[in-house]
């Protein structure tokens, strides 16, 4: 090869990238700005660190990583909250049971007909005519006290319950043919229902409807004491 020859060394002109665009583009040394094609063909100038090229002057102990975390500028790890812990206003969201709004009355819904003409007795939702919290007026104050009737002479005691004075029960339920004990119910003193009858009448409806049974009233009876003779000892009958 002759020594007079002179080499021509030319840069070999990029292909055209990014959808034919042919803009000439600042590539730094580790490959600033490079297209997907260009960074195929760029070297890598920071090779990979090796195992023996680690930087473990700083680590001193085993527990370093303990003794020195890495924070961030307001003192707390990543993914924490901002929020303080202890808010200084709290507001409760769930009323109390006396300061509940009640609304009005709810008008009377009209039952839809039984499908294809049955009559069969249909469900009815039994309301409660108890009054709720809300309803409840504690600025007002009733008078619980018992109640007296003054008739010429001594006062008698109006008692909730009517109380009667037998010798000894008689009163058979009409439903399970039993003595009726303790407090029991009747219809015009001729039908009786003990406790326990009443209270699966008023759940099944089984001899009378609602409208019978709001027609009960409750007594209880009262066992007579007579004194035995050349006693003074009192038994009941």
């Amino acid at each position: 090869m002759p020594e007079d020859f002179d080499y021509v060394v030319e840069r070999k002109p990029p292909h055209p990238i990014c959808f034919g665009s042919k803009l000439a583009r600042n590539t730094a040394p580790i490959g600033k700005s490079l297209s997907p094609f260009q960074k195929m063909a760029a070297p890598e100038n920071n090779p990979l660190t090796g195992p023996g090229h680690y930087k473990t002057e700083k680590y001193n102990c085993a527990l370093n990583r303990l003794v020195n975390k890495i924070r961030s500028n307001k003192g707390v790890g990543p993914l924490a909250s901002d929020d303080p812990r202890f808010k200084d206003k709290i507001f409760m969201r769930t009323p109390s049971p006396t300061r509940y709004n009640p609304g009005g009355a709810v008008g009377a819904k009209r039952q839809g007909g039984a499908p294809f003409g049955s009559k069969t007795r249909r469900l009815t939702t039994i309301e409660h005519k108890l009054p709720g919290p809300g309803t409840y007026d504690i600025a007002s104050k009733k008078c619980r006290r018992t109640r007296f009737m003054y008739n010429f002479g001594r006062p008698s005691m109006i008692s909730s319950i009517e109380i009667i004075c037998v010798d000894r029960p008689s009163d058979a339920c009409v439903k399970c043919e039993q003595i009726c004990a303790g407090d029991y119910w009747h219809k015009d003193y001729t039908v009786f229902l003990c406790h326990l009858c009443w209270e699966e009448e008023k759940r099944g409806r089984e001899l009378y409807n609602e409208k019978e049974l709001n027609t009960f009233q409750v007594q209880s009876p009262k066992m007579k004491m007579t004194p035995q003779k050349h006693t003074s000892t009192v038994f009941l009958n």
